[in-house]
């Protein structure tokens, strides 16, 4: 069952950019515009800036193709980037929700991944139960994906926010070991400052 929900935040959440997930007529030049702009804003944080041009561009090449990629390819209906350091891998985020329904063990088990086949070892799985959203799970997977050879992992959270009757995720997957393992605070640090808000309530800057 599908609930309107949107995100938002008890703070800022510094080191991510937000990335539309665009349709229909005109999506392709809104993307682009997105892209450009968001590569500007992210690069004027840096304290040296860019080297040259090529390094924006290159960055708006990337978000471009995360905005339009990987929404054909993963159900979503957010995303975000963590991108604290650009001379290392962008971290995109996917979210999903659905109304609520089944057992909630049962329900954030399969949000986490808890079962899912493939897997090289047991997945690690927490307790996340947070203020804002509710009980909730958070798993570190590593896999083979299917038809591949390097060894992949998957950050993944699970909540049943029982104010919205909404079962949401949170999750990510990269063959990038290191640096997923090195920020896992920091990506639970943005979770917990997570809220689901009615899509009229989200707070513009």
């Amino acid at each position: 069952m599908s609930i309107p929900y949107a995100l938002d935040f008890t703070e800022d959440p510094e080191g991510w950019i937000p990335v539309p997930i665009l349709e229909g007529r005109g999506a392709d030049r809104q993307r682009r515009k997105w892209a450009k702009k968001s590569a500007e804003l992210r690069w004027a944080l840096e304290d040296e800036g860019p080297r040259d041009k090529s390094q924006v561009k290159e960055l708006a090449r990337m978000l471009e193709g995360f905005s339009e990629q990987l929404p054909q390819k993963i159900p979503m209906h957010y995303m975000f980037v963590y991108a604290p350091d650009l001379r290392r891998h962008l971290v995109p985020f996917f979210f999903y929700g659905a109304g609520s329904e089944g057992p909630l063990e049962q329900v954030l088990d399969a949000l986490v991944q808890r079962n899912e086949p493939g897997a090289a070892q047991d997945p690690q799985i927490v307790d996340f139960t947070t203020d804002n959203l509710g009980k909730g799970q958070r798993s570190i997977r590593h896999f083979v994906p299917k038809g591949g050879e390097a060894l992949c992992m998957s950050v993944n959270y699970g909540w049943r926010v029982e104010s919205y009757g909404l079962d949401l995720s949170m999750r990510t997957v990269s063959d990038d070991l290191g640096w997923v393992s090195a920020n896992i605070d920091a990506f639970d640090a943005f979770a917990r400052s997570l809220k689901v808000v009615h899509p009229n309530d989200v707070a513009v800057d």
